[in-house]
């Protein structure tokens, strides 16, 4: 096999830019934007560059779907460009719905993205094949751009991974200075325009003679048979051995099942597009057989994800996934009704159709966000107004005690406001602002934390993982503590199993701590003697802290949270937890290992108020 030359690399991507200048002017303004915001020193700030950035990511399949489509209709160059040329309006008039700057900003925007790259990537699969027919073609066309995409892939780890050690050896050998972040921009440069590049340049210039080909990597029906299959199989039973379960205790599926069967019904979709161009070959007959009783299969499953979604939004209302899992298990229906019904049993229907579905569900009012947006606010106007928080759709104080199941419920719906909507919908409630005040802030929103302060109600977080065996939380490194008022101080102690009974000594303070019932016991020694003791219980801390954990946060909280003040009748003791470690003990999270610094100070009798 001859190896192209340079001046034929030459002409072919001189070729790809003629074929494609808008896609590569697209890839390039993305690329410059994400390098300068990469290269960017000092705080996040507001910039044009993240509507760029943006809109360039879903220009790249947008304006390539758009360029492929015009080809196959065999549309006039000209005609081809205005296409494009509205294609670009549009991205310009995405990329005014982008905020000027990402930090802080509602997750939607990202979530919407995301969906949007879906469908537009749905489009550029299907779009050259809108019309009826040319199923083989269909298929030849997404077995090159999938393989494209994975060369371009290896091409291009390949080369980071070969330039970034010639980096580092500048750096190591010469002692030429290197930034950390000229690796990441590396990267970027080489996925933005060499990977967008080579990708571009193999796709076939005429995709009707696409339909005459037949060749079939024999890798792909080994991978389906004997990778995709066998999964297939192993959920399968795990499905059913659930569905038997539930029948039997005539319960409500869990919400875990749902990603079970959407790994199940991935698994089987795959397979069918692999197999497809070989189903009707009668070495193959059992493949068609296999393909019609997957749906059959398919359908106490998607039952089971119907349930297992209602019962968590009837539990904890809609959010942006409950949603996608109840859309999916639509498609699923619709898929399998097509399927097991039609005629046709084109293929095409899969990419196409979730490709629109994806589309719809990332706008209006019917979309995903605004339903999970509006769903959550009713949920918290219910709750406020229950407490008499909410009066006349005006916040004020709880005029009592807030019950820690609502606090818990309150607290994690303004939360989940703040994180992925912002607070736009509650903004009229309240008579204060809920953007900090500090010029710096940049127009950013209020913690959570002092949102629920506003409202009188305790900010509390229930422990979001299911079935966890252990935990950590940790103080924040990062924020100090104050030592007024103590002389003394043991660093770095360790309380767990192993240490049981063994207490830590300084010259006059011993500490004991008992794993069983979770007490930590402090004796001051005064001429041998034990002049002073506590008793200090470590449970109410560890149930505390868990009340306020939060997965997002990664387990750090603030310092005075994790701080214990005791006062004997003249010891005086603040105990620092560095970190908590918890295990899983019958279906509960107990606190078992503790990392403190233990300040103390010994005088006079001390009163608690001091």
């Amino acid at each position: 096999m001859r190896l192209p030359s340079f001046q034929k690399a030459l002409e072919e991507a001189d070729r790809t830019l003629r074929r494609f200048p808008f896609v590569l002017a697209c890839a390039a303004l993305g690329t410059a934007a994400v390098l300068i915001l990469v290269d960017h020193e000092g705080p996040s700030e507001p910039s044009v560059l993240f509507k760029i950035l943006f809109a360039a990511i879903l220009g790249l399949p947008l304006l390539t779907g758009l360029t492929l489509f015009a080809e196959r209709r065999r549309w006039s160059r000209s005609v081809s460009l205005a296409v494009q040329i509205a294609g670009s309006l549009a991205l310009v008039g995405y990329g005014f719905t982008v905020p000027w700057e990402m930090a802080g900003a509602p997750v939607y925007h990202v979530q919407r993205l995301a969906m949007l790259v879906i469908a537009l990537c749905g489009f550029l699969v299907i779009g050259p094949y809108l019309r009826q027919g040319q199923v083989n073609g269909f298929w030849q066309y997404g077995k090159v751009l999938v393989f494209r995409a994975l060369l371009a892939g290896l091409y291009s780890g390949t080369l980071f991974a070969g330039l970034a050690i010639a980096l580092a050896a500048l750096d190591n050998l010469f002692g030429i200075n290197i930034p950390g972040k000229r690796f990441p921009e590396l990267w970027c440069l080489i996925v933005g325009i060499f990977a967008t590049w080579f990708f571009l340049a193999g796709i076939p210039e005429n995709l009707d003679e696409l339909d005459s080909h037949e060749d079939y990597p024999k890798g792909l029906k080994v991978f389906a048979q004997y990778v995709l299959l066998p999964l297939m199989f192993v959920y399968l039973l795990i499905l059913y051995a659930y569905l038997g379960k539930i029948v039997i205790q005539w319960s409500w599926p869990k919400g875990w099942v749902s990603m079970l069967t959407l790994c199940f019904a991935a698994a089987g979709v795959v397979t069918i597009l692999l197999l497809h161009p070989i189903r009707e070959k009668t070495e193959n007959m059992w493949i068609k057989a296999a393909m019609r009783w997957f749906w059959v299969i398919m359908i106490p499953p998607i039952v089971m994800l119907l349930l297992a979604v209602t019962r968590r939004v009837s539990d904890y209302g809609i959010t942006e996934g409950r949603y996608i899992g109840f859309a999916l298990g639509i498609w699923l229906a619709a898929m399998a009704v097509y399927f097991i019904f039609s005629r046709a049993k084109s293929v095409k229907v899969i990419p196409g159709s979730l490709a629109v579905a994806s589309l719809l569900m990332s706008f209006g009012s019917w979309g995903a966000f605004h339903v999970s947006e509006s769903s959550q606010i009713s949920r918290l106007k219910t709750l406020l107004a229950g407490n008499g928080i909410l009066v006349n759709e005006k916040v004020q104080k709880a005029p009592g005690i807030v019950s820690s199941h609502d606090a818990a419920q309150i607290s994690s719906i303004v939360r989940y406001l703040s994180e992925i909507h912002g607070y736009d919908g509650i903004r009229g409630w309240f008579t204060e602002s809920l953007t900090l005040d500090s010029t710096k802030s940049g127009g950013r929103s209020k913690d959570p934390y002092d949102v629920t302060t506003m409202m009188g109600v305790e900010y509390r977080l229930e422990v979001s993982i299911v079935g966890a065996r252990f935990l950590e939380i940790s103080a924040d490194p990062n924020l100090a503590v104050s030592v007024r008022g103590y002389e003394y101080m043991l660093i770095g102690q360790r309380f767990n199993p192993g240490k049981q009974g063994q207490p830590e000594s300084s010259s006059n303070l011993t500490c004991n701590f008992d794993t069983g019932t979770n007490v930590l016991t402090l004796d001051h020694k005064s001429n041998g003697h034990t002049a002073d003791s506590l008793q200090i219980p470590l449970e109410p801390l560890a149930d505390s802290l868990l009340s306020h954990f939060d997965e997002s946060s990664g387990g750090i909280l603030p310092p005075e949270k994790m701080t214990i003040v005791a006062v004997g009748n003249r010891l005086k003791v603040k105990i620092c937890f560095r970190s908590i470690q918890f295990r899983s003990e019958k279906d509960r999270l107990r606190p078992f290992g503790f990392y403190a610094d233990i300040l103390y100070s010994i005088g006079e009798p001390v009163t608690p108020n001091e």
